[in-house]
């Protein structure tokens, strides 16, 4: 019959065991904290930067959009409209400004233009784009 003698872990002459001490714990889930703030932080971020982007490539052909109806039927539209996109475009809103002006050409006859102002915004004018259209307003007018 064999007998097996059982070691006890051997104390080093420092006075403690191999392991890790409280302050090493305490500095790595530090570092660890530190990391994963950092990372939510960008996360937060590309997420408000993906919606900016959104927004400033659907706004100016949203704009285009409003601005061809208005060269379609101008009488559809007053000196100052606005409305919404309705359910194709939550949150989406326009207004068009419509103003006339004249403008005197030397040796010519006076130059009508109608500045037609577009401005799309977002949730309540979180976000804001703007385009402005000429347009000849004597173009549906036969010369005689």
């Amino acid at each position: 019959m064999d007998i097996k003698i059982l070691k006890i872990p051997e104390i080093t002459s420092a006075g403690r065991s191999k392991g890790f001490t409280l302050l090493e714990v305490m500095v790595s889930v530090s570092i660890i904290s530190i990391v994963l703030v950092s990372i939510l932080r960008l996360q937060g971020q590309s997420i408000t930067m993906n919606e900016t982007i959104r927004f400033y490539t659907i706004a100016p052909l949203l704009a285009d959009s409003k601005i061809s109806e208005i060269n379609l039927n101008p009488s559809n539209f007053d000196l100052s409209s606005s409305g919404d996109f309705g359910d194709d475009y939550p949150g989406y809103t326009w207004k068009v400004q419509i103003e006339e002006l004249k403008i005197d050409v030397i040796e010519s006859p006076e130059l009508t233009l109608k500045e037609i102002n577009v401005f799309i915004s977002l949730n309540n004018d979180e976000l804001k784009f703007s385009l402005r259209h000429f347009l000849n307003a004597d173009s549906g007018e036969t010369d005689e």
